[in-house]
């Protein structure tokens, strides 16, 4: 009799969707975090200090000290983080989820503690073939096989960072692992050029990025996997001489990497090599390698090599872990451009430094939701000249410590 009355008022088709509505679950989750983190010598750093790449260069005053020989303390809760996933609803014969989640670390360290997405996308999951869309890690970033260190910058300048805008296919490999495609764009994670850190260099080369990666396991506890990518550049469209430049740059980027798990240990291993890292907060980028006759740049691109270790064990009430890496600069593709002033136009993080390295110890305390983390940090990073191939000559270590301590209540 119910429906009877609800189908003359017109509301049944109403009462349909709210019982499917139902079917859909939200859930909330995150956690608050707070960390102190001193560092021996200063650093390049961002974030509240958060975010630690390498030590300051030297820089010495008229008195012959070193400015940059000094200790910094900070102290913040910007990693904190929320997230609200969505599932129990299907679509086009898929079962779908969808994921919002942002924290306080903001797009740039004069917007920390400003409130900033980090994922928003949608999955839709046939069993074997998954389409995601949306904003998620780069395929570069392997979520599983990444260094676990507590730290919010996941072991930057010697693993990559990144999250993208994407349209990504995933078709499973049984049981066995996965391979996928995937053609990306950027947003807060930004190529630099000209204007520095801008998104407009690949939204005007009209170009996706794209990239493929493939995971196996080739026996229980032991995975093999592997990424490759390229992605274009338009870093101008009006030349220094104010003309119309059609100049673009096109740069390749990959990486392997093995993961061993027992019962009570994991050990994950990764090689990086590429042109253009920038975007993903490591050594390199580009240059310009000539001026045409009628104004118009052309560029090269400095290439990057890294590979770092990270061991630690899974389970317990206390936790530890070793990392270490270590990244090299290994020049550019063609000797850059000159003039009487220096380079013609070098867009690089790092130009002057040939290598960098990093290890250090972790603890984990564990109660509950609860955790205790304390770190050891030893940086260092080889300060140079800057060749005309993109090179460092002449280096010399510089080195600091960075302790910290750790704490986070995950809901």
């Amino acid at each position: 009799m119910k429906k009877v009355i609800l189908m003359f008022l017109g509301l049944l088709p109403l009462v349909g969707m709210a019982q499917k509505a139902d079917e859909v679950k939200v859930k909330l989750s995150g956690f608050v975090s707070a960390e102190a983190i001193y560092d021996s010598r200063k650093t390049v750093n961002s974030r509240e200090g958060d975010v630690l790449l390498y030590p300051a260069n030297k820089d010495y005053d008229a008195n012959g000290e070193d400015l940059n020989d000094r200790s910094e303390l900070f102290m913040t809760s910007i990693h904190s983080r929320l997230s609200v996933g969505i599932t129990g609803f299907t679509a086009f014969g898929a079962k779908g989820s969808a994921t919002v989640q942002g924290d306080f670390v903001g797009t740039s360290t004069p917007n920390s503690g400003l409130f900033r997405l980090r994922h928003a996308f949608v999955k839709l999951d046939w069993g074997k073939d998954q389409l995601l869309v949306g904003k998620y890690w780069h395929p570069m970033f392997v979520t599983s096989c990444f260094p676990r260190v507590p730290s919010w910058g996941a072991a930057i300048p010697f693993n990559v960072l990144g999250r993208a805008p994407q349209f990504r296919y995933t078709r499973n490999l049984g049981d066995k692992g996965y391979f996928l495609i995937a053609a990306l764009s950027e947003m807060d994670f930004k190529s630099t050029g000209p204007d520095g850190p801008n998104v407009k260099y690949v939204q005007q080369a009209s170009i996706p990025e794209f990239s493929g990666q493939i995971k196996y396991d080739l026996a229980k506890g032991f995975t093999l996997g592997a990424t490759a990518g390229y992605k274009f550049l338009k870093p101008m469209v009006k030349n220094p001489a104010g003309l119309k430049t059609d100049e673009m740059l096109s740069s390749y980027q990959m990486n392997a990497w093995m993961t061993v798990k027992t019962d009570k240990l994991v050990w994950n291993v990764t090689t990086i090599y590429g042109q253009n890292m920038n975007n993903f907060v490591m050594l390199g980028g580009y240059g310009v390698k000539g001026v045409n006759a009628n104004g118009d740049y052309e560029f090269t691109n400095i290439k990057t090599s890294s590979i770092w270790s990270d061991v630690y064990t899974s389970t317990g009430n206390v936790r530890y872990g070793l990392f270490a890496g270590y990244t090299k600069n290994l020049g550019a593709d063609d000797d850059l451009a000159t003039d009487t002033e220096g380079f013609v136009g070098l867009y690089s993080r790092g130009a002057d430094i040939d290598y960098a390295y990093q290890f250090g110890p972790r603890v984990e305390f564990y109660s509950g939701s609860f955790m205790i983390a304390t770190q050891a940090l030893y940086t260092a990073a080889a300060y140079g000249t800057t060749q005309i191939d993109g090179t460092v000559a002449d280096s010399k270590e510089v080195g600091s410590t960075r302790f910290s301590v750790h704490l986070k209540y995950s809901f």
